[in-house]
């Protein structure tokens, strides 16, 4: 019965979703600037719902754990509330584009919550990788295996063992940001079809990345910048032994400056810890 419920709550959800015009730039951005110097309530409610289908568009990458869509969706809905609440549209990017951020980090959270209930056979270990797929070192060891060995070490395996363990954690159902013979993959996905204002969203997001990562990049000072590309940005990596000697510090002074500098970024991309 609680089943059906859901299945039938998703579908009010997506009938009511799709009457929703998406915001041009300039309306998103006279919204958010209503709500931050008025506190508007009624402009905060509706940059919220204008950005429900991008809510649902992230909450379907994460069906395969097990847990309901519209649960999903709820806890993605939160997250994107807090993000109205912080969100400067003067940054120069769209609130789809900040707010991912925050969506991602309460869903992920929701699921962490709810392993127990989750039937995956999961361990302990396996709880570690996937919490520590938040950063985003962590994340890019398991897609392409730079500092793999690194990080498995950090969970006392080798690098190869933990793209295994993290890449099961990777492969959603579909990823909205990969494009397959020059199509979308929202345009293929099945069920509750994807609606346009969902496509243009995925396309948004795609589209700023650059741009995030080039702004993040730019609020550091040169030096950081640099720690940054070769750590981060180069392949392979620069390793903090052969940066200290380029720069002529110690390891762990490096190691600080790195820490620091990603500090700094995620304050710049308002990421969530």
């Amino acid at each position: 019965m609680s089943h059906a419920l859901d299945t039938n709550s998703l579908s009010l959800f997506y009938r009511d979703v799709r009457k929703v015009d998406p915001l041009s730039r300039e309306e998103e951005t006279r919204l958010a600037r209503l709500w931050h110097k008025d506190e508007d309530r009624e402009a905060a409610r509706s940059l919220v719902v204008a950005n429900l289908p991008g809510v649902a568009a992230i909450a379907r990458e994460y069906r395969h754990f097990g847990l309901q869509e519209m649960d999903l969706i709820q806890e993605g809905t939160m997250g994107l509330m807090h993000a109205v609440k912080r969100f400067d549209p003067d940054r120069g990017f769209r609130l789809m584009t900040y707010a991912s951020w925050w969506i991602r980090a309460s869903i992920h959270d929701f699921i962490l919550h709810s392993w127990s209930i989750v039937k995956l056979g999961t361990n302990k270990l396996q709880r570690r990788i996937f919490a520590g797929l938040q950063k985003a070192r962590n994340t890019i060891a398991a897609m392409d295996g730079t500092q793999a060995q690194e990080v498995g070490a950090e969970f006392g395996i080798n690098g190869h063992e933990y793209q295994e363990v993290a890449a099961a954690f990777l492969q959603r159902d579909l990823s909205l940001d990969v494009e397959r013979e020059g199509e979308s993959v929202v345009d293929t996905l099945a069920g509750a079809s994807s609606s346009p204002e969902e496509q243009v969203i995925a396309s948004d997001w795609s589209s700023h990345q650059e741009g995030l990562l080039h702004t993040a990049l730019q609020s550091l000072s040169e030096r950081d910048r640099y720690i940054i590309m070769q750590r981060h940005l180069s392949d392979p990596a620069v390793t903090l032994k052969e940066l200290a000697k380029d720069l002529n510090v110690s390891i762990e002074r490096v190691r600080q400056l790195e820490k620091r500098a990603m500090g700094k970024m995620k304050d710049c991309l308002g990421t969530p810890e």
